[in-house]
């Protein structure tokens, strides 16, 4: 059965120590050396990956950089579906979908009802976005949102219990399985119903 992974800002070839030293490397090649090798021991060919923006940086897309990043994401296993973050242009998503691997890139949120799990529900999305009011609506009903951008450590934005970041600053480098994303919300729901009973 076909998997699916979430994940957010790779920030491939992106050759500055606020991105590669924050996530405890060395230099850039080190940081995409993990990154690949850390992808490719879990994702399958045949897996799905739902990349929630910010893939590589690099403004030049003829340069010798922006040839490297896209390599390597030319490398990454899995089915990759790109979603467009504050640092990928039109243009960018263009050369990614030149990718074999890229299924398609471009949108900016989504919904996804994920079937295999009994109708969870999920709002895709680069930015944090505030999709259920109710904190102590049941799981399997709310709308949860997945989200980038923050390079936050902590898995859950501000304590929400429905507002999940799949960034890899949050995941030790490592795109996050759905399911285990959907076994964490429902402990951190149930978290925040005791502390507020």
């Amino acid at each position: 059965m076909r998997r699916i992974w979430v994940t957010s800002d790779l920030h491939i070839g992106h050759n500055k120590e606020f991105v590669y030293k924050e996530r405890g490397f060395q230099s850039i090649e080190e940081h995409d050396s993990a990154l690949l090798s850390n992808w490719n021991e879990l994702v399958s060919p045949d897996d799905v990956v739902y990349v929630l923006g910010d893939v590589m940086l690099k403004k030049d897309l003829e340069d010798e950089e922006f040839s490297y990043a896209l390599n390597i994401l030319k490398q990454l296993n899995g089915e990759l579906i790109i979603f467009r973050g504050n640092h990928d242009s039109e243009s960018k998503l263009k050369k990614y979908e030149t990718c074999e691997n890229v299924i398609k890139a471009g949108e900016a949120a989504c919904y996804l009802k994920y079937p295999a799990v009994k109708g969870y529900q999920f709002y895709l999305s680069h930015y944090p976005t505030l999709v259920a009011h109710e904190r102590l609506k049941p799981v399997r009903t709310a709308l949860i949102n997945l989200y980038g951008h923050t390079h936050q450590k902590e898995h859950f934005y501000e304590e929400h219990p429905y507002m999940y970041c799949v960034c890899l600053d949050a995941h030790e480098m490592k795109p996050v399985l759905l399911d285990d994303i959907i076994e964490e919300v429902k402990d951190k729901r149930i978290a925040y119903e005791e502390n507020i009973l």
